[in-house]
């Protein structure tokens, strides 16, 4: 197995170049990390909890609203949100 490690006078390989086939192919339309949607309101428990139903959005949790958007989140199924939200407002 080469080693990666640059020799003496060899060229160093970029990073990039070693660690591509590291990275999943993703088509083009596709954003390589989910990402929050644009023009979300942080006061909209409908609009936070849609985000967080997507997996994204936890910065707009917050003590005002963390309460409700767990117990929304029991009361719809999703068990491991739910949880993830009262662990959010645990104290560390």
């Amino acid at each position: 197995m080469a080693s990666s490690r640059p020799t003496a006078g060899s060229t160093p390989r970029s990073t990039a170049a070693s660690t591509h086939h590291w990275q999943p192919e993703l088509p083009p339309d596709v954003p390589p990390f989910p990402a929050s949607d644009a023009g979300i309101d942080a006061d909209d428990l409908d609009s936070v909890y849609g985000q967080l139903v997507k997996g994204v959005g936890h910065e707009f949790v917050n003590d005002r609203n963390v309460d409700e958007l767990a117990r929304r989140a029991e009361e719809d199924g999703h068990p491991i949100l739910a949880t993830e939200l009262r662990e959010w407002k645990a104290p560390c």
